[in-house]
């Protein structure tokens, strides 16, 4: 009775630390390796970001502006950038201006429409990204994007007509966009910026340039990012 006793302990024991064991060896197999806790990615801090934009004027009466050009932006955090941009503008007549000409030559054979637009814009900005994350698209697809508030300061120049001469103007704005990225490197990015630039829109019905005046532009540009390093880091 003794002998079987004791076996029947030996073969408790034997169960217990075996599967003791056996619980700790999968608890090192999962664990093993692995933070205790992950750090976000950051798509931005420590990195260049140079874009090539297309833009272009809205809301303006006589006419519309075309704004190719470039910007460059280095950023400090991965919510804080500062850089500068070069754009040129392309003026084009609005349907408005020639409805004007059209109208007004009846009764004045002399009057010509004259307009005027910024054809350079070169301005410093500093842009914050108060809201940065991450969105799943198609159902498998993670897309980081980033939304940002624009202020910038810098210099535009406005073209001149027979009546109105050319000038320059310091061009203060306020704006705000979104960024999404495609890959590591590359993003798309969307904003509208208020613009404010001294300048003369068009003569009056007399064919005289009115005094200038410090009026807000609506600039909408889209650009495509290139960023570098390509490597990301991960947050403190």
């Amino acid at each position: 009775m003794w002998r079987r006793f004791g076996q029947i302990v030996i073969c408790g024991l034997a169960v217990v630390l075996t599967g003791g064991w056996l619980c700790e060896a999968r608890a090192d197999d999962v664990l093993e390796g692995s933070p205790v806790v992950r750090r976000n990615m950051q798509y931005r801090a420590g990195r260049h970001e140079l874009t090539g934009v297309f833009g272009a004027s809205m809301a303006d009466p006589y006419v519309r502006t075309i704004l190719p050009g470039v910007r460059y932006d280095l950023h400090l955090r991965d919510w804080l950038a500062v850089g500068g941009e070069v754009l040129v503008g392309i003026g084009t007549q609005s349907s408005a201006s020639d409805t004007i000409d059209r109208k007004v030559s009846v009764i004045n054979p002399n009057f010509a429409m004259e307009a005027t637009n910024v054809r350079l814009l070169a301005a410093g900005r500093v842009s914050m990204a108060p809201l940065v994350g991450k969105f799943v698209a198609f159902g498998s697809l993670p897309i980081n994007f980033d939304a940002h508030v624009n202020l910038s300061v810098g210099f535009a120049s406005v073209s001149g007509t027979p009546n109105i001469p050319a000038k320059g103007s310091i061009a203060p704005g306020v704006g705000g966009g979104v960024r999404v990225f495609l890959t590591t490197v590359l993003a798309l990015t969307f904003d509208l910026d208020q613009v404010f630039v001294e300048r003369s829109l068009a003569v009056n019905r007399d064919g005289k340039a009115p005094s200038p005046q410090f009026e807000g532009n609506t600039l909408f540009r889209a650009g495509l990012s290139f960023f570098v390093p390509p490597t990301l880091e991960r947050a403190d």
